[in-house]
């Protein structure tokens, strides 16, 4: 690997895209000039990792191991997160009408606290959940992103991502 990376252009971060696993584990602390390295190996960004603990997030990863004997992991923490709009949405209108939830749900104002620092949202343009994401190694979490410093007009976490002026995602409002 150290020979493979060895004419490499000059680069702060090795970002690695290997679905199949097959080579992007050979490459921390194995190439030719030492540098991070993210994406399929290294670090890697998820929605959840079991390690982390910030923002309250040991109190629900306790809660999770009790109830299933297991640590909790990025799909349980999707689940947990659907479940939990939702409800909230159900619980502040009172109702459990599919168009009442929807609206309260794509109201501007609407957003849920998720463990990880910042109140996750929904873009009002595709309606992807806007959520932090957590950068981690085999172990533990590393760091949470959005990193700082990158700003953004509407949301930090609009700068995950594609945005609003760059896509050509539009919804059909029903």
């Amino acid at each position: 690997m150290p020979v493979f990376t060895q004419e490499a252009a000059d680069h702060d971060v090795i970002v690695a895209a290997d679905e199949s696993e097959v080579f992007a584990t050979y490459l921390p602390y194995r190439t030719w000039i030492p540098r991070p390295v993210a994406g399929s190996a290294g670090l890697v960004p998820s929605s959840w990792h079991p390690s982390h603990e910030q923002w309250g997030a040991k109190q629900i990863q306790n809660r999770f191991v009790k109830a299933t004997g297991r640590r909790m992991n990025s799909k349980d923490m999707q689940a947990w997160t659907a479940v939990r709009i939702i409800g909230e949405a159900a619980t502040r209108t009172n109702s459990g009408s599919p168009e009442k939830i929807a609206a309260f749900i794509k109201d501007p104002g609407f957003s849920i606290a998720a463990f990880k620092g910042q109140r996750v949202t929904f873009r009002p343009w595709n309606w992807q959940l806007r959520q932090p994401v957590l950068l981690s190694d085999a172990r533990n979490v590393v760091s949470v992103s959005p990193q700082e410093g990158f700003l953004h007009q509407i949301s930090e976490l609009d700068t995950l991502g594609i945005d609003q002026p760059e896509t050509n995602c539009k919804l059909k409002q029903q």
